[in-house]
């Protein structure tokens, strides 16, 4: 598989993980995050909802798109843009973080 984008905040080889202060909740294949210090409501399905239990900064991003490719009966392409572009919303609106040296897993 060839990667075409990177997302803003890294390389592919970056590990994302949730950001601290979301809530997650689910209820009928829906997850619905709540970011506890903006107030602010985002949902996430089917795939989008896989790709955030993967952002638990074990996954690198290019991991991350090649086990939902794995996963789910779509194109690699299509696939990989929809997943990277879900990554850099969900990196714009601050519910993830990259870990570091300087910020690395607990």
């Amino acid at each position: 598989m060839i990667f075409h984008h990177q997302w803003p905040g890294g390389s592919l080889t970056a590990r994302l993980r949730q950001r601290e202060r979301i809530l997650k909740q689910e209820a009928a294949g829906t997850v619905v995050l709540l970011d506890l210090d903006s107030g602010q409501y985002f949902s996430l399905d089917g795939a989008g909802s896989r790709v955030w239990d993967l952002c638990d900064g074990r996954h690198a991003v290019a991991e991350i798109v090649g086990m939902v490719c794995g996963e789910y009966d779509a194109p690699a392409e299509t696939i990989e843009r929809d997943v990277l572009e879900l990554l850099n919303d969900l990196a714009d609106e601050k519910l993830l973080d990259e870990v570091t040296s300087k910020n690395p897993l607990a």
